[in-house]
Protein backbone atom coordinates (compact mmCIF):
# COMPACT_ATOMS: atom_id res chain seq x y z
CA UNK A 1 0.00 0.00 0.00
CA UNK A 2 2.82 2.39 0.91
CA UNK A 3 4.62 1.68 -2.39
CA UNK A 4 1.49 2.49 -4.37
CA UNK A 5 1.10 5.82 -2.57
CA UNK A 6 4.73 6.71 -3.30
CA UNK A 7 4.38 5.77 -6.96
CA UNK A 8 1.20 7.85 -7.27
CA UNK A 9 2.85 10.85 -5.62
CA UNK A 10 5.89 10.62 -7.88
CA UNK A 11 3.81 10.28 -11.03
CA UNK A 12 1.54 13.17 -10.09
CA UNK A 13 4.43 15.44 -9.19
CA UNK A 14 6.25 14.58 -12.41
CA UNK A 15 3.23 15.47 -14.54
CA UNK A 16 2.70 18.74 -12.71
CA UNK A 17 6.37 19.70 -12.65
CA UNK A 18 6.97 18.98 -16.32
CA UNK A 19 3.80 20.76 -17.41
CA UNK A 20 5.15 24.01 -15.91
CA UNK A 21 7.96 24.04 -18.49
CA UNK A 22 5.97 22.60 -21.38
CA UNK A 23 5.35 26.05 -22.88
CA UNK A 24 8.82 27.59 -22.41
CA UNK A 25 11.37 24.95 -21.50
CA UNK A 26 14.68 26.39 -20.32
CA UNK A 27 17.67 26.05 -22.65
CA UNK A 28 20.16 23.58 -21.24
CA UNK A 29 23.83 23.50 -22.20
CA UNK A 30 25.03 19.94 -21.72
CA UNK A 31 28.75 19.24 -21.48
CA UNK A 32 30.32 17.62 -24.52
CA UNK A 33 31.22 13.96 -24.16
CA UNK A 34 34.45 13.01 -25.86
CA UNK A 35 34.28 10.16 -28.36
CA UNK A 36 37.09 7.69 -28.82
CA UNK A 37 37.84 5.15 -31.55
CA UNK A 38 37.49 2.03 -29.40
CA UNK A 39 36.04 -0.94 -31.29
CA UNK A 40 35.54 -4.43 -29.83
CA UNK A 41 35.54 -7.59 -31.92
CA UNK A 42 32.90 -10.01 -30.67
CA UNK A 43 33.38 -13.19 -32.72
CA UNK A 44 33.77 -11.25 -35.94
CA UNK A 45 31.19 -8.57 -35.16
CA UNK A 46 32.79 -5.18 -34.74
CA UNK A 47 31.08 -3.13 -32.02
CA UNK A 48 32.11 0.50 -31.56
CA UNK A 49 32.32 1.77 -27.98
CA UNK A 50 33.11 5.50 -28.28
CA UNK A 51 32.23 6.23 -24.67
CA UNK A 52 34.34 3.49 -23.07
CA UNK A 53 36.29 6.13 -21.18
CA UNK A 54 33.17 6.85 -19.10
CA UNK A 55 33.30 3.33 -17.66
CA UNK A 56 36.25 4.31 -15.48
CA UNK A 57 34.37 6.23 -12.81
CA UNK A 58 37.59 7.03 -10.96
CA UNK A 59 39.35 8.78 -13.81
CA UNK A 60 39.71 12.58 -13.58
CA UNK A 61 38.06 12.96 -17.01
CA UNK A 62 34.98 10.99 -16.00
CA UNK A 63 34.70 12.78 -12.66
CA UNK A 64 34.89 16.16 -14.41
CA UNK A 65 32.24 15.13 -16.96
CA UNK A 66 29.89 13.82 -14.25
CA UNK A 67 30.36 17.01 -12.25
CA UNK A 68 29.48 19.10 -15.32
CA UNK A 69 26.42 16.92 -16.02
CA UNK A 70 25.28 17.24 -12.40
CA UNK A 71 25.65 21.01 -12.57
CA UNK A 72 23.23 21.10 -15.52
CA UNK A 73 20.85 18.53 -14.03
CA UNK A 74 20.58 19.97 -10.54
CA UNK A 75 20.50 23.50 -11.93
CA UNK A 76 17.37 22.51 -13.84
CA UNK A 77 15.81 20.51 -11.01
CA UNK A 78 16.19 23.45 -8.63
CA UNK A 79 14.00 25.55 -10.93
CA UNK A 80 11.05 23.18 -10.63
CA UNK A 81 8.48 24.81 -8.34
CA UNK A 82 7.10 21.52 -7.06
CA UNK A 83 10.44 19.90 -6.25
CA UNK A 84 10.50 20.89 -2.57
CA UNK A 85 6.88 19.83 -1.88
CA UNK A 86 7.49 16.55 -3.73
CA UNK A 87 10.62 15.87 -1.69
CA UNK A 88 8.76 16.64 1.52
CA UNK A 89 5.87 14.35 0.58
CA UNK A 90 8.14 11.48 -0.51
CA UNK A 91 10.15 11.84 2.69
CA UNK A 92 6.97 11.72 4.75
CA UNK A 93 5.82 8.59 2.91
CA UNK A 94 9.19 6.91 3.15
CA UNK A 95 9.90 7.70 6.80
CA UNK A 96 7.22 5.54 8.35
CA UNK A 97 7.67 3.38 11.43
CA UNK A 98 9.00 -0.03 10.46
Amino acid sequence: MQTRAIATAVASAFVLATSVFAVNPPALAYPAAARTNVVDDYHGTMVPDPYRWLEDDNSPETKAWVEAQNKVTFGYLETLPLRAPLKARLTALYNFER
